[in-house]
């Protein structure tokens, strides 16, 4: 069976980014990751404890991530940004409980310069998640690597997280298009099954 993107629920609304000032932590907080998007600085600060994450984008904006309330443990490769027409970060943390195990991510764009979650989650069966421009129009998917069956396959959503299809199923995972680096045809998407 093919993952697919969670449905948003009343309480996965988007969130636009507020005014920064200092990050607030509920405990003791520490930047994870960081990276350069065109002149701004973009820092994931996370809890000391894991309970809460915050995006802090410049100087200027915080938004809140989804991901610790669902379990979610964020480190150093957690944060991914693309510069593109619709610029956007992915943020992802790997599942290891006794009832999830994979990743899960959620992905963060910038419209006219304001700065918003989109709705869905998206949930992999591994922790491959990346932002890739995979239909040619300047504005990148969410691509990801599922397990299934007797191997693995990618998966590729629209930011809005509609599911933009699947290709076929391989063997080994260095025969997906692409691999490392992941980034499948758009004419190698058939639908999910």
């Amino acid at each position: 069976m093919r993952t697919r993107a969670e449905q948003p629920t009343p309480l996965q609304t988007p969130s636009s980014a507020g005014p920064a000032g200092p990050v607030a932590c509920k405990t003791e907080c520490k930047v994870v990751a960081a990276t350069t998007l065109a002149d701004s600085r973009i820092e994931l600060v996370v809890d000391a404890n894991g309970q809460g994450a915050r995006l802090r984008i410049g100087d200027d904006r915080v938004v809140e991530s989804r991901l610790p309330g669902r379990g979610a443990v964020l480190g150093e490769k957690s944060l991914v940004c693309v510069a593109s027409t619709l610029s956007a970060c992915l943020i992802k943390g790997s599942l290891a409980n006794n009832l999830d195990s994979g990743t899960v991510g959620e992905v963060v764009v910038s419209r006219s310069g304001k700065w918003n979650t989109t709705s869905p989650i998206y949930y992999t069966t591994t922790e491959h998640q990346s932002l890739v421009n995979v239909n040619g129009d300047a504005a990148p998917e969410l691509v990801a690597v599922q397990r299934g069956g007797s191997g693995f396959f990618v998966q590729v959503f629209s930011l809005e997280g509609g599911d933009l299809g699947c290709t076929p199923t391989v063997a080994k995972l260095d025969r997906l298009p692409g691999w490392p680096d992941v980034k499948p045809d758009q004419h190698q998407l058939k639908p999910c099954s």
